[in-house]
């Protein structure tokens, strides 16, 4: 029988995921089921440890999350799969050989990488629908139809965020809320703010806030004073929007660094009234084109591009895909590829209609 790796004594329930509002959500309904309901992902009592972060910063979490033990389960939520998430996770499984590895995740990138994740993990649960949509369906499926009242709301205001559905009336409020600190969350990289956010989501004893006013009022500016510089930013930038087939292409290279490109593109969408593809540069060098359309053609076309061996990978959701070119892409070549895909996604939607 071939020997057993040797893994560290386990230590319970770790849980990785964005730092956004589908995140944070995700990963307190993962706390409420294991600390309040002893339910998922193990029976019986155990504590749960949370760590938010994104692809780029995963390594870091991953260790933190792993040390000095390996957990019994690790539970990844709302992290696009990508080369560098792919290599940490391969290298804790020598580490952490009996450490039980769940991963949900509504993002391209990772629905294109499910046969590597089953290889990876005891339990992959994938979809286009919001994480936090998927890891309630999942509890649901175990008898746990019902959540606290703070964390139903955000879970419904989540399904807004992420355009999976409409608000009502009486959502308005939390939806605000919601997005407001999953705004300000992805500029600050508060990780005690996040912490406690999750930690007021699942506990079902009542309180006002996760924090108090001060930090709240500091969440709202941050996160009016962000969206006002991406849409003076977005004026700018609409001057210089090309159309390219049926869609617009706005190259903000050597125009805008930093965090917000997708933010950016929405606010350009929203300008131009118009499908957008823009084209950034990230700081480490590698060029993103962030595609903003309505329904699924933004999808459409990063598909395209990632058969025409012009994408390294793409994430996002239906109606804003994330395209990592690969490297040394002509803008010629990426405008004709454009242009015909933009036409294609075109004939497929007005095929859908009919």
């Amino acid at each position: 029988m071939e020997e057993k790796r040797r893994s560290l004594a386990p230590r319970g329930v770790s849980v990785i995921a964005d730092w956004d509002a589908d995140g944070a959500t995700s990963a307190a309904m993962i706390v409420y089921a294991q600390e309040y309901r002893r339910l998922y992902p193990l029976q019986g009592r155990h504590m749960v440890d949370a760590y938010p972060s994104g692809p780029r910063g995963f390594p870091d979490a991953l260790r933190e999350a792993c040390t000095p033990e390996c957990p019994e389960a690790l539970v990844v939520l709302d992290i696009p799969f990508t080369e560098r998430v792919y290599n940490s996770l391969k290298a804790m499984e020598k580490r952490c050989g009996s450490t039980r590895l769940i991963y949900i995740d509504h993002h391209y990138s990772s629905l294109y990488a499910v046969e590597k994740l089953q290889e990876l993990t005891e339990e992959v649960y994938l979809g286009h629908k919001p994480t936090a949509i998927l890891t309630y369906n999942i509890l649901a499926s175990l008898g746990l139809k019902r959540l606290t009242p703070r964390l139903e709301a955000f879970m419904k205001a989540v399904g807004v965020l992420e355009k999976s559905r409409k608000p009502t009336p009486g959502e308005v409020r939390i939806i605000r809320l919601a997005a407001s600190i999953s705004k300000a969350s992805t500029v600050l990289r508060d990780k005690e703010l996040w912490l406690r956010l999750v930690r007021w989501l699942a506990s079902p004893l009542p309180a006002g806030t996760p924090v108090d006013m001060k930090v709240i009022r500091r969440v709202l500016e941050v996160a009016e004073k962000t969206d006002k510089e991406i849409e003076e930013r977005a004026k700018e930038l609409a001057f210089s929007a090309r159309r390219v087939g049926f869609i617009k292409l706005v190259d903000a290279r050597g125009k805008w660094q930093g965090r917000g490109a997708s933010a950016l593109a929405s606010k350009l969408f929203k300008i131009l009234h118009q499908p957008v593809a823009l084209l950034v540069r990230r700081d480490d060098g590698a060029e993103l084109l962030i595609i903003r359309t309505r329904g699924v053609k933004a999808y459409r076309i990063a598909v395209g591009l990632l058969r025409q061996g012009l994408a390294d990978n793409i994430g996002g959701h239906s109606s804003l895909a994330v395209v990592k070119l690969v490297q040394g892409v002509q803008l010629p070549v990426l405008e004709k590829a454009l242009r015909r895909l933009s036409f294609e996604a075109e004939k497929e939607s007005e095929a859908d209609i009919f």
